[in-house]
């Protein structure tokens, strides 16, 4: 994905939590700032966020019209209440 090293904006966040009875498909709108490295996103979700955000797997953010996947390798709840995700993007 070819994103600005650093992005501030609207995205669409598709993401799935796993259950006892398999993946659960949700998704989002949510303000979003997302940090690029190679390999990595950094992606701070703002508030208003759904409380389950944080249980993510995977996650598909929509991005200026483009889509990146990945897998949630860490989160974290920051003091403004907003959510810290580290996605390996694939």
């Amino acid at each position: 994905m070819n994103l600005p090293a650093l992005f501030n904006g609207k995205a669409r966040i598709d993401y799935t939590q796993d259950t006892l009875f398999g993946p659960l498909a949700k998704h989002v709108e949510c303000q979003v700032s997302v940090q690029r490295r190679p390999g990595w996103l950094v992606v701070k979700v703002f508030q208003p966020l759904p409380e389950d955000l944080h249980d993510a797997q995977t996650v598909v953010f929509a991005l200026e019209g483009r889509r990146t996947s990945g897998v949630v390798k860490d989160r974290q709840r920051l003091s403004d209440h907003s959510l810290r995700l580290e996605l390996e993007t694939q």
